[in-house]
């Protein structure tokens, strides 16, 4: 995993926990960011920060640093961890294990920043971020925005805060059958880049094909897994390589370094362009007619948010697999579940007169949440 983006100092009104697990977790607090700079026309100053910048111990921070490579190299392990810790016991457990490794440095980020609401954007900061907020000699208002689209993980809830902003109506359900009060969960969506849903449209996919070099006649497929390049895309990418279908290929390898040497050494019979990490894939996004890949929530939003036919090819055991479920219920995408039937999909996607890529599309649109961001925003600046 690469190093946390350098820390801003200084004071602000509103501060934001991420981590670095994946990309999602920062491009939900930075979508907020923006929508608060917006709404307020930057009078009202925001930070995001990441304890493993600001001095997070060593235990910590190693548990952290090996999401990456653990999610690519055994998906099924990070399964088991995320169903072990989603239970009571070993979940305190590791709740204290990382309260002494996270809140020293969090409370001195916290007293730097003298914030007066603190927004915990991950499930695994809350007791340190709520150590932190009642260090100051007026104790900061505790939020969160939970990423789970739908199993959610119980840390969400450690502790309890005023505030629960979530990303579905599924999520908020599980929230309020824990126990917290009604009045205390609001159903905003998953926030991701406003930019997205706004530029979405056709006039904006000319523009960008253009600037990208992408014909207009091949059908453009994002190729994702994920901050961290995790799931199983080789095979796919050999069958659509091989594959006598009229398509150009964005691979967003993030943050796997195997991956995207791989990519970039395959033959190309048609068009490939291995990306590596980038923390805004919106471009790519709006580029493109099709997203296949896994089922990450900022991933899917994102994907839906920009228009797309959405391909779910795999997704991580444990809180992505409910993702799928949400999202083929919904009629917002669907599932792949090996090259062969891939190839068979991306066939009548690129067949005249054949409606399912209307219908894909169409289905995305309905279960987007472009205004999540917003909605967030204006939640937090109530209670400033």
């Amino acid at each position: 995993m690469s190093d946390p983006p350098a820390r801003n100092s200084g004071v602000a009104e509103v501060q934001l926990w991420v981590t670095s697990t994946g990309g999602g977790h920062r491009r939900v607090a930075e979508a907020v960011r923006a929508a608060i700079l917006e709404q307020t026309h930057g009078s009202v100053r925001v930070a995001i920060d990441d304890p493993l910048a600001g001095g997070a111990g060593l235990g910590a921070r190693a548990l952290f640093v090996s999401y990456g490579p653990l999610v690519r190299a055994s998906p099924s392990l990070w399964g088991a961890l995320f169903r072990t810790f989603a239970k009571s016991w070993p979940r305190r457990t590791l709740e204290r294990f990382l309260l002494s490794g996270l809140a020293p440095a969090m409370t001195r980020l916290t007293q730097e920043r003298q914030p007066r609401v603190v927004v915990n954007c991950h499930p695994l900061l809350g007791l340190a971020a709520q150590v932190a907020a009642n260090s100051l000699s007026e104790p900061a208002r505790m939020l969160t925005i939970v990423t789970d689209l739908a199993l959610v993980h119980p840390g969400w809830l450690s502790p309890p805060s005023s505030l629960f902003l979530s990303p579905s109506f599924v999520a908020s359900s599980w929230c309020v059958n824990q126990g917290i009060p009604a009045t205390q969960v609001v159903d905003v969506g998953l926030p991701i880049d406003p930019g997205i849903g706004a530029l979405a449209g056709p006039a904006t996919r000319r523009r960008l094909r253009l600037e990208l070099g992408i014909d207009e006649q091949r059908l453009c497929v994002v190729v994702g897994g994920g901050a961290e390049g995790a799931g199983k895309l080789r095979p796919l990418l050999r069958a659509m390589l091989t594959s006598q279908l009229p398509l150009h290929l964005l691979v967003l390898c993030g943050r796997n370094r195997s991956l995207l040497r791989w990519a970039r050494g395959q033959a190309q019979p048609m068009p490939l362009e291995a990306i590596p990490y980038t923390p805004d894939p919106a471009r790519w996004l709006l580029a493109a007619d099709v997203y296949v890949g896994k089922a990450g929530p900022s991933a899917l939003a994102e994907a839906a948010a920009a228009g797309l036919a959405i391909l779910v090819s795999d997704a991580l055991p444990g809180q992505e697999r409910s993702n799928l479920e949400l999202l083929v219920d919904a009629g917002a995408g669907i599932a792949v579940t090996g090259p062969a039937q891939l190839l068979e999909v991306l066939g009548r996607l690129v067949a005249d007169g054949d409606p399912l890529m209307a219908s894909l599309q169409s289905g995305a649109a309905a279960w987007a949440r472009p205004d999540a961001a917003a909605l967030a925003a204006s939640q937090i600046l109530a209670r400033l």
